[in-house]
């Protein structure tokens, strides 16, 4: 309380002497006096102080910096106001002993990105929009990154799935297609926590979850042009998905995870098909003939040697002469196929 008097003191009679006095020579001693010790309160509260006096000097804090802000009309003193608001409820509930602090903080990181927003649509916030827009992303942020650590059950998702909503909210405004990634990635995290807590540990579900995301954003950066990233994008989400059903499949044995295999690999080819790209077409083709011959292995492995290797030769002389057969067509395939984006 001291040092909240005092830093305050500071402050306020800069802001007396600035309304009296138009020429001040020590204008900045005085700022760099006042923010200091504001911002050495601030440390203090948030490691030693009781949670009852951090939230009343954060509270205090929270008020005084946005009247600043607005006297010195000074967006970015705005970002002061808003983080010890925030750190001002977050106090305030633990001085209650309140634990679920997840839900509260969230509720006000979208009441600043939704004032932002609403400013920015208006256009006449000179500053402001962008000061509420990047506070409400970075609690945001904030909250969903802690959320997967606190005590809870499926309402924990709910902080990381509305952040991610922010980011999806500012790819659409701004048409950045970058912004999909961390979209994408809290979406994918709001996921894995509901799996968690539903206590799933079936691993297809975490890569399916992972690889359908990963093929959204294949989609977006193709549409936008960034041919390499989107290569990269969807080799990564094949990898996870096939590469989790094949393990699974030689793991447990089960001839279920080979339906499932194929399956994926159908629906993966028909996007491949459509989006026209070779990446796509190829990963899910090769998965499965490693699938069928895995399995044909593990059914002839009891055969005899000679038995193995004469069946493996007819197979093989047999492709090769359609191979010759059907030239013309495989040629033509080759040229349309080369065609195709990677």
């Amino acid at each position: 309380y001291i040092l909240l008097t005092l830093s305050l003191v500071w402050l306020v009679g800069d802001v007396v002497i600035e309304r009296t006095f138009k020429e001040r020579k020590l204008a900045m001693p005085v700022l760099v006096i006042g923010n200091g010790l504001a911002g050495l309160n601030a440390l203090s509260l948030l490691t030693t102080a009781p949670a009852n006096e951090a939230a009343n000097c954060f509270g205090v804090y929270a008020a005084f910096y946005a009247l600043y802000a607005w006297l010195h009309k000074k967006p970015m003193i705005g970002y002061a106001t808003t983080s010890a608001l925030a750190l001002a409820v977050f106090f305030g509930l633990r001085a209650a002993n309140q634990n679920q602090w997840l839900l509260p903080l969230i509720a006000l990181a979208v009441v600043y990105y939704a004032a932002g927003y609403f400013l920015r649509r208006a256009g006449k916030a000179q500053g402001w929009e962008m000061m509420l827009l990047f506070s409400g992303l970075g609690l945001g942020t904030l909250v969903a990154l802690a959320a997967p650590f606190q005590t809870g059950g499926l309402e924990k998702a709910i902080p990381i799935a509305l952040a991610a909503t922010f980011y999806a909210a500012e790819a659409f405004a701004r048409k950045n297609v970058w912004l999909g990634f961390p979209t994408n990635g809290l979406y994918l995290m709001a996921y894995f926590v509901i799996l968690s807590e539903l206590k799933v540990d079936e691993p297809q579900f975490f890569s399916v979850g992972a690889a359908a995301l990963g093929l959204l954003m294949h989609y977006l950066l193709t549409r936008a042009g960034n041919k390499t990233t989107a290569f990269l994008t969807g080799v990564v989400s094949q990898l996870v998905l096939f590469s989790t059903t094949y393990i699974q499949m030689i793991g447990n044995k089960d001839l279920t995870y080979f339906f499932v295999l194929f399956f994926q690999a159908l629906v993966v080819l028909i996007y491949g098909i459509v989006a026209r790209s070779r990446s796509l077409v190829i990963a899910p083709i090769s998965f499965v003939v490693l699938a069928v011959i895995t399995v044909l292995y593990n059914a002839l492995k009891d055969l005899s040697l000679v038995f193995i290797i004469g069946i493996t030769g007819i197979i093989l002389l047999s492709l090769g002469i359609l191979a010759v057969v059907m030239r013309e067509r495989i040629t033509t395939l080759a040229e349309r196929f080369g065609d195709w984006e990677a």
